[in-house]
């Protein structure tokens, strides 16, 4: 849904896979504890959407509001989904 008009009508469009984390928190399964946490995070993509998906190939530890990120592709349970890792660092 358009957040300024309402509408329900979209088009698609090509992105760029590259965004910002906004927010995050780490998630364990409830009935499934000895099941791998996860990073469960809030990515603004650099075209103004946001989306939540997981952030994969970093630390809890080392996750920090800001950190730029790029998209990665996994199949899970037959299904291709988006997530993301952090992007590398551009230097000069």
């Amino acid at each position: 849904m358009c957040p300024q008009c309402g509408s329900l009508e979209w088009d698609e469009c090509e992105l760029s896979g590259r965004g910002t984390l906004h927010s995050w928190i780490v998630s364990r399964h409830p009935t499934e504890p000895d099941d791998a946490a996860r990073i469960v995070a809030l990515i603004e993509l650099d075209e103004g959407i946001r989306l939540v998906s997981n952030l994969q190939d970093i630390e809890a530890t080392a996750v920090e509001n800001d950190i730029a990120v790029e998209v990665v592709f996994a199949d899970v349970d037959g299904i291709r989904l988006p997530q993301f890792r952090p992007a590398p660092r551009k230097d000069g």
